[in-house]
């Protein structure tokens, strides 16, 4: 197995910084959206990856924020890999020399992607309106540890859900406690309500008024509270699952 890289972390840490800076994003506002802590963020960027969970959340926290950043996922993995000693993707020999600087968007495509970002907001707007005019069919939250009493830490997994009573509008409260980094699609009366990377040790509250259907890559990693009973894992063993809870 080959040594980790750290020239080739440091190289994909400088592109994530360079990207957020461009986009005159702060840190702060990067943690936020992300739900990854700057600490990490930071890590990130300084390709200092000893200093993250474990490879796992590296990768995880790698994709999230290439995401964020409007970066290609793929070519950010693919970095990522080879820091790591692995191929990754193969390379087209005209492609073996390209540099980290073609990993950015490509500046003849902003009038594109500003036209995209306008018509996605008037999209949005949309929905905002509809939810003024319509009863809300459900809900989801994904509580900030430290900002709420109810969310609960990787530590306190053990210790008694706090008592939640179910609102009468949503027959249905499901809690999502992921214990590593896990995708998941959750959706409900034929509306996508969550689809996404579950961060660890962060509690994801989804409320609706029929079924909800959750569907991911390891549901053994991530712990599911019903109507505030606890029900286990989402699937007992690792690898892909679909669930369905009804109220």
């Amino acid at each position: 197995m080959q040594e980790f890289n750290r020239e080739i972390a440091k190289q994909l840490g400088d592109l994530l910084r360079r990207a957020r800076e461009e986009k005159g994003v702060p840190i702060e506002k990067a943690e936020a959206t992300t739900f990854i802590s700057e600490r990490f963020l930071r890590a990130l960027e300084e390709g200092r990856w000893e200093e993250l969970p474990g490879r796992a959340y590296a990768l995880g926290y790698a994709k999230v924020y290439a995401r964020f950043l409007g970066l290609r996922q793929e070519e950010v993995v693919d970095l990522f890999l080879k820091a790591y000693g692995e191929g990754g993707r193969r390379e087209h020999p005209r492609e073996a020399r390209k540099p980290a600087e073609a990993l950015l968007p490509r500046p003849k495509k902003r009038r594109k992607t500003v036209l995209f970002a306008i018509l996605f907001s008037l999209v949005a707007l949309c929905g905002v309106l509809l939810v003024f005019f319509f009863a809300p069919l459900h809900s989801f939250v994904a509580e900030n540890p430290g900002k709420s009493e109810e969310t609960l830490l990787i530590g306190d997994l053990a210790s008694p859900l706090p008592s939640e009573s179910p609102s009468p509008s949503f027959p249905v409260v499901l809690r999502l406690v992921a214990e590593k980094v896990t995708w998941a699609d959750v959706a409900s009366l034929g509306v996508t309500m969550f689809s996404g990377v579950l961060v660890p040790g962060k509690a994801y509250v989804f409320r609706s008024e029929g079924p909800v259907e959750v569907s991911g890559d390891d549901g053994s990693a991530v712990r599911v509270w019903l109507n505030g009973e606890e029900r286990g894992y989402l699937a007992e063993t690792p690898g892909p699952f679909r669930e369905t809870f009804a109220p």
